[in-house]
């Protein structure tokens, strides 16, 4: 446990020191701010633009605003959000590997799994605080300036998104068990993502795959039923569980 704790200490020191956990709260919190802002501003840009607009012919008529307008851009703005921490968290284990700071640590009879375990819970922690943040913050607006009441499901779209977040740090954290690079890591995340969402095109295939969970504002909007996620979501669970385990066992083998 003493070791668990020492390692924590210092993924969180290094995040804090090199100033990533803090860049990162700060960007997520101004995007929890930006979604009912931008929607509160909406009407009053589009009528500064109106005059222009009207000269080439172009009539804009009364722009009603709410919640709804405000979650809409809570989940158009997640894929920046995605890459914002998988970039932060693609070289946590390479880079190290590469500098050979854990070499030390793993002679002195470290074990390996405990490594990757609190590389794995630390981003996870990062994630959770940041995009619980983000949610916070908007419903918080979106409450204060509208009624969040008309939004259906929110609570189960936030979550899928968040666990979709979960699975792609679990896919960071197995792909940098065995290959050298960040950036190789960070592709190869990416290439699995595509993967998904191209298979999703596929009706058959669509409600048990990960990328069904990207399209959780259907839920908001009632195009899509809670029942529709329920596969997706327990596969994607499944399969966070199944990288980490491969991690483990990946990070076991490698050659530092």
């Amino acid at each position: 446990m003493k070791q668990i704790v020492t390692l924590f200490k210092k993924e969180f020191t290094e995040l804090f020191r090199t100033g990533k956990a803090t860049v990162l709260l700060i960007v997520f919190v101004i995007f929890g701010v930006m979604n009912p802002a931008l929607a509160k501003l909406t009407p009053w840009m589009l009528n500064l633009m109106s005059s222009s607009l009207s000269d080439a012919g172009i009539t804009i008529g009364n722009i009603t605003v709410d919640a709804m307008t405000a979650w809409t851009q809570y989940f158009k703005n997640l894929f920046m959000e995605y890459i914002l921490v998988l970039a932060l968290f693609c070289g946590t284990l390479t880079n190290e590997c590469q500098s050979g700071t854990l070499v030390n640590l793993l002679a002195k009879g470290l074990p390996r799994w405990k490594v990757v375990a609190v590389k794995f819970l630390s981003a996870l922690a990062v994630w959770s605080v940041c995009y619980w943040l983000t949610f916070a913050v908007t419903f918080g607006y979106s409450a204060y300036f509208w009624d969040n009441s008309i939004v259906s499901n929110l609570g189960l779209a936030a979550f899928s998104s968040y666990l979709l977040g979960v699975w792609l740090l679990a896919l960071i954290l197995m792909f940098s068990s065995f290959l050298r690079s960040g950036m190789y890591v960070l592709l190869a995340t990416g290439a699995v993502y595509g993967v998904s969402a191209a298979l999703g095109a596929l009706p058959a295939l669509a409600p048990y795959l990960p990328a069904r969970l990207d399209g959780a504002f259907g839920l908001l909007t009632g195009a899509l039923a809670p029942g529709d996620f329920t596969a997706s979501l327990i596969i994607t669970a499944a399969l966070s569980v199944l990288a980490l385990a491969i991690s483990i066992a990946g990070f076991q083998r490698k050659q530092l």
